[in-house]
C-alpha cells in the first residue's frame, strides 16, 4: 500500500494553493498564469536543497518577481496585479516550508482563500469546486498533524472524508450567516465585456458574435412568446459619413432639446418579468419595450428618449432585475423628429434617386411595405460571411451585391427609411434567446445579438420594424443565431444530438436555481433568517442543527469502532482503575502493565485476558457479543 508522509502533504499544500489561486483569477491574464506555474517549478526545486541565508535569498527572489509584475501590469491597482502579488508571494514562500506549524499555516492561507471563493462564487460549480477544496485542506491539515506514516488504503480514505465532511455543517451556518458584501479591488479595468454590442454599427460589426455561446442573461419567466422577445440595449441614431452609425450623447439630447417628451397616458400592466444579468464589466442592461424598473436598490440610470437602462456602475456580479411593463402614449417635439431624420451629405447618389423613384406618391407606411418586400422578393440573402466587397457601403449591398446580416438590413432600412424624411432608427439587443425546455426559461448568448428598426409614425409613436425577418427561409446560409430559420441548431457540436442537449438543459436548470436562490438571499433575509434562528424553540434549533451534527459525530464513532478498539478501551479502563489504586506507575512499561494486571486481577479478568491475547496475539475471531458479555460479568 503506498505511504502519506509529510513530502507529500507539503505537496499536496502547493496544489490545493494552485487550485485556489485559479478559482479567484478569472480576470487574471493566461500569461500570468503560465507565469505562476514556472515559479511554482523553480520552487519545488528549491525547497529540495538547503543553503545559507535561504530566507534572504528567497526575499531578494520575491521582490524581484513583484517587480516583474509591476513593470508588465498597467495599473497596480487592479483586481490582476493584486491576485498575481498574493500568487506570486504565496509559491515562493513554498519554497522553504520545512516544518508542521508552518505547512499548516500554509493550509489556512489556502483555506482562506478558498472562503474567499465560495463567497464570491455566483454559479453552482464554482460554488462545489470552493467546498471540494475547503475540504480537501481540512483533510491535509489532519494528515499533516499525524506522527506516523499512514497507509494510503480505501478504509483510511473512507476515515479521512469523513473527517473532511464533518466541517460541513459549519460551512453552511457560515454561509448563511455571513453577509454578502462584494470587496472590489479594481480600480482600473479596461477589460472588454461580454455585452456584444459594439459603440459603432459598421457593415460586419457582428459577425464577430456568430459562435460565441457565451451567456448573457437569462430571462426566468417564460410567459412570453420567442417572436416578441426584442430585449432592446443601445439605439444607435447618428450616422457618421455614410457607413457607421453611433449613438447620440445623451447630454447633447437633453441640452438640443428641451423637455421633448410628453407622456400623455402611461397604464401600468400586469406583465413583470425578471431577469439575470451575468458579469459583462460594461453598463448596459437589456430591457423589453417600455419597461420600468421595479428594484429600486440597483443604481440604474433610465434614459427615456431611447427606453433603455444602463447601471451607474459597471456590473462585474450577476445581478438579479425585476422589471414591470407599461402601455405608454407619449408625445416628442418636432425637433427632435427633425432630427431623426438626419443623413450625412456623403450619401450615395444611387440610394437617393432609388428612394424619390419609389416615395413618389406612397405613403409612409406603404413605402416602408414596400422596403419590406423588396427585401423580401427573393434576390437578398442572410449571411453571416459575405464574399463580395463592399467598398461603396450600403449601396453595394442594397444594389449589387444583396447578401449580409441583421445590422446590413437594419442599416440600409434606416437610411431609406430617413431619405424619405421618415423619423426612424436602429436598434441593438438581443433577440428570441433559447427555451430551456426542463426549466421553462430563456437563454439570451452572444450569438442572439442582433439589430433591428424604429420608425415614428404620426398618431402610433415607435414601431417596431425587423427588416431582417422577412428574408425566406430558404435563402438563409449562414444565420447569426437559429431564430430565422427552422433549423434545430446551426452549430457542429456534441448538444445538436437530443440526449446532449436534454442533459444540458438539466445541468443549466441546476445552475439556475442555484443563482436565482443565492441573488435572493440578500442582506435583509439573511437578517431575517438570523432572526428567525434565535427565535427558534429548542426542538427546532436540536432538529435542524444539533441533529445533524449528532448524525455526524455517531457516523464517525461508528467508523472508528472496531473489535481492536474496544479491545484496548476495555483494557485503558482496567489501566485506569489500577492507577487510581496505585498499583501501576506511570513510568510501567505496556508489557510490564499487562503483566502486572494478570496477576492482581488474574481471578476477576482472566477470561477477558485470555480473550485479548486471543484475538491480539493469535488472530482469532472472535465476536463482538463475546467480548461485552466477558467483560461485564468479569465487572
Amino acid at each position: 500500500m503506498p505511504k502519506i508522509n509529510f513530502s507529500d502533504t507539503k505537496f499536496l499544500s502547493l496544489i490545493l494553493l494552485g487550485i485556489c489561486l485559479l478559482s479567484i483569477s478569472e480576470n487574471v491574464s493566461l500569461v500570468n498564469k503560465i507565469f505562476w506555474g514556472i515559479i511554482s517549478i523553480i520552487s519545488i526545486f528549491i525547497n529540495r536543497i538547503d543553503f545559507k541565508f535561504k530566507s534572504f535569498s528567497l526575499l531578494i527572489y520575491a521582490i524581484g518577481l513583484l517587480y516583474i509584475q509591476f513593470i508588465f501590469n498597467q495599473y497596480i491597482f487592479s483586481e490582476e496585479f493584486f491576485i498575481n502579488c498574493i500568487g506570486v508571494l504565496l509559491i515562493v514562500k513554498y519554497a522553504e516550508l520545512n516544518n508542521k506549524n508552518n505547512l499548516l499555516s500554509y493550509n489556512l492561507i489556502c483555506m482562506v482563500l478558498s472562503v474567499v471563493s465560495l463567497i464570491s462564487g455566483q454559479d453552482i460549480l464554482s460554488s462545489l469546486i470552493s467546498l471540494s477544496i475547503i475540504v480537501l485542506i481540512v483533510i491535509n491539515m489532519y494528515l499533516i498533524q499525524q506522527k506516523e506514516i499512514m497507509d494510503f488504503n480505501f478504509k483510511n480514505i473512507l476515515k479521512y472524508l469523513g473527517f473532511g465532511l464533518s466541517i460541513f455543517p459549519f460551512i453552511i451556518i457560515f454561509y448563511l450567516i455571513f453577509p454578502r458584501a462584494e470587496i472590489n479591488f479594481r480600480l482600473f479595468d479596461l477589460s472588454k465585456g461580454s455585452l456584444g454590442i459594439p459603440d459603432k454599427i459598421n457593415l460586419g460589426s457582428f459577425e464577430s458574435f456568430a459562435n460565441s455561446d457565451e451567456k448573457v442573461f437569462t430571462l426566468v419567466d417564460k410567459n412570453y412568446k420567442k417572436e416578441d422577445l426584442y430585449f432592446r440595449v443601445k439605439i444607435f441614431d447618428y450616422m457618421e459619413h455614410d457607413k457607421s452609425w453611433r449613438p447620440s450623447s445623451l447630454q447633447y439630447l437633453y441640452n438640443k432639446f428641451k423637455n421633448p417628451y410628453k407622456i400623455t397616458n402611461s397604464t401600468e400592466l400586469d406583465e413583470k418579468y425578471q431577469i439575470i444579468l451575468e458579469a459583462n464589466k460594461k453598463k448596459w442592461i437589456p430591457a423589453l419595450d417600455n419597461s420600468r424598473l421595479i428594484d429600486q436598490n440597483l443604481r440604474i440610470v433610465e434614459n427615456l428618449y431611447n427606453q433603455t437602462f444602463r447601471s451607474v456602475d459597471p456590473i462585474d456580479r450577476k445581478i438579479q432585475i425585476e422589471f414591470q411593463t407599461f402601455d405608454v402614449e407619449y408625445k416628442i417635439n418636432q425637433q427632435l423628429i427633425e432630427y431623426y431624420t438626419l443623413l450625412p451629405k456623403t450619401i450615395s447618389k444611387e440610394l437617393v434617386d432609388w428612394s424619390k423613384k419609389n416615395k413618389q406618391s406612397r405613403s409612409n407606411t406603404e413605402y416602408l411595405n414596400h422596403i419590406l418586400n423588396t427585401f423580401a422578393d427573393g434576390s437578398y440573402y442572410y449571411n453571416l460571411s459575405p464574399e463580395n466587397s463592399l467598398r461603396n457601403g450600403y449601396a453595394d449591398f442594397f444594389l449589387r451585391t444583396k447578401e449580409g446580416y441583421c445590422e446590413y438590413f437594419a442599416g440600409t432600412f434606416v437610411l431609406l427609411a430617413r431619405l424619405a424624411n421618415i423619423p426612424s432608427r436602429i436598434v441593438s439587443g438581443y433577440y428570441g434567446g433559447e427555451l430551456n425546455t426542463v426549466g421553462d426559461f430563456y437563454e439570451f448568448r452572444q450569438r442572439d445579438t442582433h439589430a433591428w428598426t424604429e420608425v415614428w409614425l404620426k398618431g402610433r409613436g415607435w414601431i417596431r420594424i425587423d427588416p431582417t425577418s422577412v428574408i425566406p427561409v430558404s435563402n438563409i446560409r449562414k444565420s447569426l443565431n437559429n431564430n430565422f430559420n427552422n433549423e434545430e441548431d446551426n452549430f457542429s457540436s456534441i448538444f445538436k444530438f437530443k440526449v446532449f442537449k436534454t442533459l444540458n438543459y438539466y445541468l443549466t436548470y441546476a445552475d439556475f436555481v442555484w443563482t436565482r436562490h443565492l441573488l435572493s438571499y440578500d442582506n435583509n433575509k439573511r437578517k431575517s433568517f438570523i432572526n428567525e434562528i434565535l427565535n427558534l424553540r429548542f426542538s427546532n434549533i436540536f432538529y435542524w442543527i444539533f441533529a445533524p451534527i449528532t448524525i455526524l459525530i455517531v457516523l464517525r464513532l461508528y467508523l472508528k469502532i472496531n473489535k481492536a478498539n474496544i479491545l484496548k478501551w476495555m483494557l485503558n479502563y482496567i489501566i485506569l482503575i489500577s492507577k487510581k489504586q496505585n498499583k501501576i506507575l506511570n513510568s510501567d512499561t505496556h508489557q510490564e502493565i499487562f503483566n502486572k494486571l494478570k496477576i492482581e486481577y488474574q481471578n476477576k479478568y482472566k477470561s477477558f485476558f485470555n480473550l485479548y491475547e486471543s484475538f491480539r496475539y493469535q488472530n482469532k475471531n472472535i465476536e463482538l457479543t463475546k467480548i461485552f458479555k466477558t467483560f461485564i460479568s468479569a465487572k
